[in-house]
């Protein structure tokens, strides 16, 4: 039985741990924790933490280094941490390094959502994640390195649907996340694409990927032809969309059905 008393204390511990830069000691004392007291306990304590303490946590491991807190940490939890992923960057290290931060974020969010086979958790992870702007900017970040198979899978599952499309000519990374999250949430992964490709309208034009090398003259002709083309944001833009929607204090869910937004209460 969980002895409630402690957790309290538990959970200013962990808190202290992390914010002085020491994970590894964090993550022994909820290691010791769930041998104490059991996983209910671990739970109490990581649902507790304060969301922007539990992202610094949980970005100190991705799928190569698993921790405890990765593997019990509640849903909507994650998904409020997530808001907090990009409070590190700013937009020098954006501008010079944006494959470095998708790739991270990519480490981060493959280790969560594929660090065990529970089919069931995978799916409570990424509805609570794109129930939240930033959630749903985090997948487009990641789904921008590989716009071309993304554009493809997205008309592979306008015409088929998501259960009966997979196929793809590409062996990258996020397509695995990809066709997870089109047969999880569909709701969720329309939102995805409307944040990669704004201008985007089904049936009427077609999405193009943005490239970073395009030359001037490249983008006048893409704008030309702006009626037949959704021109995708980039990686970078991307990046600076998450960093935008860090919230200044707490976070909430995005309504349901709305596309994503930069918010009200956001560092400038």
């Amino acid at each position: 039985m969980t002895d409630k008393p402690q957790l309290p204390a538990i959970r200013q511990q962990v808190t202290e741990l992390v914010l002085a830069g020491s994970p590894e000691h964090a993550e022994e004392a909820i290691n010791d924790t769930a041998e104490k007291f059991g996983d209910l306990a671990v739970v109490e304590v990581l649902s507790g933490l304060e969301p922007q303490v539990a992202s610094l946590h949980l970005s100190s491991f991705d799928g190569g280094k698993m921790s405890l807190a990765t593997l019990l940490i509640p849903p909507q939890a994650w998904a409020e941490s997530l808001a907090y992923f990009a409070a590190t960057w700013d937009e020098d290290w954006i501008e010079d390094e944006p494959e470095v931060l998708a790739e991270s974020l990519f480490a981060h969010i493959h280790g969560m959502l594929f660090g065990t086979d529970d089919e069931e958790r995978r799916a409570e992870l990424l509805n609570a994640a794109l129930a939240t702007d930033w959630g749903t900017t985090a997948f487009a970040v990641l789904f921008s390195t590989a716009a071309e198979e993304i554009i493809e899978i997205a008309n592979d599952i306008h015409n088929l649907g998501a259960h009966r499309s997979g196929s793809t000519t590409s062996d990258h990374d996020v397509i695995p996340m990809a066709l997870e999250i089109a047969r999880t949430n569909e709701e969720g992964w329309d939102r995805i694409l409307f944040d990669i490709f704004p201008d985007w309208k089904p049936g009427e034009n077609e999405l193009h990927a943005a490239s970073e090398e395009e030359s001037d003259d490249d983008m006048e002709d893409e704008e030309s032809r702006e009626s037949e083309f959704a021109m995708g944001r980039s990686t970078k833009e991307l990046l600076l969309r998450l960093r935008k929607q860090v919230p200044s204090k707490a976070a909430t869910p995005a309504k349901k059905g709305a596309r994503p937004s930069l918010g009200e209460d956001i560092f400038s």
